[in-house]
């Protein structure tokens, strides 16, 4: 009895030691991203401390350049492959969450798992499609906004708004030609348009991706008619004084003001050579909506199918909030999304880096930003390129009636949508 006891036991303390170790084994999370070289060797020095940190999970590293990406996601996906986090990007956000790809995050932000306290609810909006599902979040965030030369401005005697509306922004520009000769240019071009439209809470394509988003011409006709305006007054170059010349170039020698992303503005002003401000995009006056939105450089998603979606959200987690992972990886995937991880990676930026952290800062005020639009359209370049032609009829002088000019760009832009979707 003694003998059969003490195998009892024997059996039992050797099954705990294998249930024990079993436990302790760490569970397999791979994670998927694209970036350069540099990206490569940040991102696996934080996988490192993520894993020294979280010993319980063991991460199996896939990386690639961009070209090549979503043809290996694809495939993955095909095959039943696709790794546990995936690096995410606004263009297929909507594909792959309507596809069942992507696991919807809401249940991990409200446990806590993927803290996003510190995070502004425009950037959380940025991974939604449509309805308020959130199947993505930002790795770090990017905004248009109006850099400028505050010394042309110094030399008018004027300043600009931190945020103006167009009308004033024509009437700087006025000031500014008449006391220095420096021209400036109406917001036209296709962003000019969607950041128009989006001032009264249109988008250019209609959600469902079947139409334009808007049916009115005087939208389209009251860019054009700024551009008019603009030229005749002299401060807008007629078509005929423009150059060939770089953005770099036109902000050196004339230009004193461009739209471009707060991720560029070292690269700006390192090629003009003369120091940039920054403001929101001009709205018109009597605007509904604020136009500017927060867009992700790139974002972090959870593969639906995963069998380690907890493991997951704790490396997003720590991809969003850990400042041993910012101490490492700073902004290489832009300003960091959390309040808190800015503050704390701030006095180690140069200054350019500190003013763009700022901006990003009082965009994620309440009020400031609106959702970000759906992606656009397959046939967006077509229909960026019409719009293209009609507006050089404007510049060229060819049209009389900018608001019948607009309704046949809407009408001809609409048939192409319908096209595409027929065939």
């Amino acid at each position: 009895m003694k003998r059969i006891l003490a195998f009892v036991l024997a059996s039992l303390m050797l099954f705990a030691l294998v249930s024990t170790a079993a436990a302790e084994e760490p569970v397999t999370l791979r994670v998927l991203w694209w970036g350069s070289q540099t990206r490569h060797d940040l991102t696996m020095a934080a996988i490192e401390k993520f894993m020294e940190k979280n010993p319980d999970i063991k991460i199996e590293p896939e990386y690639t350049s961009w070209d090549g990406y979503w043809e290996k996601v694809a495939t993955q996906i095909a095959g039943g492959v696709l790794p546990d986090v995936i690096q995410m990007d606004h263009a297929y956000l909507a594909q792959y969450s309507k596809a069942g790809v992507l696991e919807v995050l809401n249940p991990y932000f409200e446990s806590g798992a993927i803290d996003i306290s510190d995070v502004a609810q425009g950037v959380i909006d940025a991974g939604k499609c449509g309805g308020d599902e959130v199947y993505a979040l930002s790795t770090g965030t990017n905004a248009l906004v109006t850099m400028y030369r505050k010394d042309v401005l110094d030399q008018a005697g004027v300043e600009m708004p931190m945020e103006p509306t167009i009308e004033e922004l024509a009437e700087l520009s006025r000031k500014v030609y008449e006391a220095t000769g420096h021209h400036n240019s109406n917001f036209n071009g296709f962003d000019g348009v969607r950041y128009y439209l989006r001032s009264y809470g249109l988008n250019f394509y209609a959600d469902d991706g079947t139409s334009l988003g808007f049916d009115d011409p005087k939208y389209i006709a009251d860019i054009w008619q700024g551009y008019v305006d603009g030229t005749k007054e002299g401060w807008i170059k007629d078509v005929g004084e423009l150059s060939a010349t770089t953005a770099f170039d036109n902000l050196i020698d004339d230009y004193w003001a461009g739209w471009h992303w707060t991720n560029e503005l070292a690269a700006y002003e390192n090629g003009n050579g003369f120091p940039l401000e920054m403001s929101l995009v001009p709205v018109p006056s009597d605007a509904t909506v604020p136009p500017t939105f927060f867009k992700a450089s790139m974002y972090w998603s959870i593969n639906s199918k995963s069998e380690v979606k907890d493991a997951a959200a704790r490396f997003i987690n720590f991809f969003t909030n850990d400042t041993d992972c910012f101490d490492i990886v700073g902004i290489d995937r832009a300003i960091p999304i959390s309040a808190k991880i800015r503050e704390h990676i701030t006095p180690n930026l140069n200054e350019t880096s500190q003013r763009v952290a700022a901006m990003i800062d009082y965009l994620g005020q309440e009020g400031k930003t609106s959702p970000i639009m759906p992606p656009d359209i397959a046939v967006h370049s077509q229909i960026n390129a019409l719009l293209g032609e009609y507006f050089e009829q404007v510049q060229y002088g060819m049209v009389d009636d900018l608001t019948a000019h607009a309704q046949a760009f809407i009408n001809e832009a609409n048939d192409i949508i319908a096209k595409s979707l027929a065939n």
